[in-house]
């Protein structure tokens, strides 16, 4: 038999097999799904005491497999986190103390990625299209310049 009207519980409990939520999410997605306040409050209290939904937990994981992928900068990171509703305050207290190595490998992947095979050797141009699409992804200058550097080295420009 199918059954026409979930609980909010059940409607959090699809949701989350889906993909992980953080709270504030999935809070928001029962409420948009018309759950009274009260349910969905209750919902999430036994998904937290049965260690469904556990914010930390899960922010903290998903914050070392992006980190580790090494295809996104810490700040990209971070705001992806804040985005799926994960704490500010949480998330800065996950980021390591030395993260000079992963910004530049991540910065080296998305510049060797985007500029393939495009690089001329003293084009004004050129490095002014790297700069800006390495620091729109979020890496500091420091990172930008050592990564170009390497790049003009390594082609022997």
């Amino acid at each position: 038999m199918i059954q026409k009207n979930k609980t909010a519980l059940q409607k959090a409990a699809d949701l989350l097999a889906r993909q992980e939520q953080s709270e504030k999410v999935l809070r928001q997605k029962l409420i948009a799904r018309k759950y009274e306040t009260a349910e969905v409050d209750d919902a999430l209290n036994k998904l937290k005491k049965f260690k469904y939904l556990d914010d930390e937990e899960n922010c903290a994981r998903l914050f070392e497999n992006l980190y580790a992928e090494e295809k996104l900068s810490v700040k990209q990171i971070c705001v992806k986190l804040i985005k799926r509703g994960y704490d500010s305050n949480f998330i800065e207290n996950l980021i390591p103390a030395d993260t000079y190595q992963h910004e530049y490998n991540a910065a080296l992947k998305v510049a060797t990625k985007k500029f393939a095979g495009k690089i001329p050797a003293e084009d004004l141009k050129f490095k002014q299209k790297f700069y800006q699409h390495l620091a729109s992804k979020g890496f500091d200058s420091e990172i930008i310049h050592s990564v170009l550097e390497n790049i003009l080295n390594d082609n022997g420009n």
